[in-house]
């Protein structure tokens, strides 16, 4: 498969200039930093909540974006209008009707026990032998029989209980119950892990829970469950404008939506290249989606490519990664960008 060519832009901007210093710059220099932090004011603003994919606050970014991109003349480019969209998996939820009861006791969910996100959607009781791992009913393992305590920072915690169920599974077992009595914390629910389902319920007793309704290793309790997950998604948006300068080769130029100063940068270096009217190449201006650092935004954008892939001759991102005391806040970033980006 071709890659789109990727120039990491790492530049170097600050955080902070004095008012003095600014009034040192050439009129067309202030013009960008004032555009700059209008921009960055507004993406910045409470009202966006982070700017978190699949919220409004994404929503008010995107559609600020793509009234400046409009104001500059850009055209959509995405593969609805303006976006690209795609679903981002935002891990396994419990359902409220998922429980654990022992010998009547109800036990809190999360408080005093969690299922694993690769358990099985199923219910099971039965009347159980803590100390006996028996054909059709419950297993309950001590996780000091699975791991060490010397070893619970050097290997996958959850791995290990995952590979431990599907043996129990084999074996006969209907749900594996994992308790913990060594002096290691207890585990906590990690909804992202998408580790494959198994072919039982796995469930997690907190100490406290296991000490209070269940500590007699040697007894045999009633054990009711269910467990109920499901998963859930979030959709992310690209913002994609387009100048058209009918070239057979095209520049993209892109920034994540949760660097805000990144993005201000962007926007004023698409103002600054399309009243260039250079018709050396064609820009792709691309905002990904912030989610993980730009991460499901970049990697849904190489999948899907809105222009033809062999045209594409340089991709810069936009991206601070340090201050500097040379210039004022994305002014150099908005600069070296735009030099770089018409080369």
């Amino acid at each position: 498969m071709n890659k789109i060519p990727l120039l990491l832009l790492a530049l170097l901007v600050q955080a902070y200039v004095p008012a003095f210093a600014q009034k040192k710059l050439k009129k067309s220099d202030r013009t960008i930093v004032a555009n700059i932090q209008a921009h960055e004011t507004f993406l910045n603003g409470e009202k966006l909540q982070g700017r978190k994919a699949g919220s409004d606050g994404e929503k008010m970014a995107d559609e600020y974006i793509i009234k400046q991109f409009t104001k500059f003349g850009l055209k959509p480019r995405g593969e609805k209008d303006w976006y690209q969209v795609f679903k981002i998996y935002d891990g396994k939820e419990i359902k409220p009707s998922s429980h654990l009861t022992i010998n009547e006791d109800k036990l809190e969910l999360y408080k005093d026990y969690f299922p694993f996100s690769f358990s099985a959607n199923k219910n099971t009781e039965a009347a159980v032998a803590i100390a006996l791992a028996e054909n059709g009913v419950p297993w309950f393992k001590d996780i000091r029989e699975l791991i060490s305590e010397d070893d619970t920072m050097k290997i996958d915690t959850f791995d290990v209980i995952r590979k431990k169920a599907k043996n129990a599974a084999a074996k006969g077992a209907s749900a594996l119950i994992i308790y913990n009595k060594s002096s290691a914390g207890d585990l906590n629910y990690n909804r992202y892990d998408s580790a494959e389902t198994v072919d039982i319920p796995v469930i997690y007793i907190t100490k406290k829970a296991f000490k209070k309704y269940s500590s007699d290793e040697s007894a045999i309790i009633d054990v009711k469950l269910n467990v109920e997950l499901e998963a859930k998604s979030r959709t992310g948006n690209n913002v994609i404008g387009y100048a058209d300068n009918g070239s057979d080769s095209t520049t993209i130029a892109s920034a994540h939506l949760d660097h805000e100063t990144d993005i201000a940068a962007l926007i004023e270096a698409a103002r600054l290249l399309k009243a260039n009217k250079s018709k050396a190449r064609n820009y792709l201006f691309v905002v990904y989606c912030g989610e993980q650092n730009g991460k499901h935004g970049a990697n849904y954008f190489n999948e899907h490519p809105p222009v033809n892939i062999k045209s594409i001759n340089k991709t810069v991102n936009l991206e601070e990664i340090a201050p500097t005391v040379e210039n004022p806040i994305g002014l150099n970033l908005v600069k070296r960008s735009v030099e770089i980006i018409k080369k």
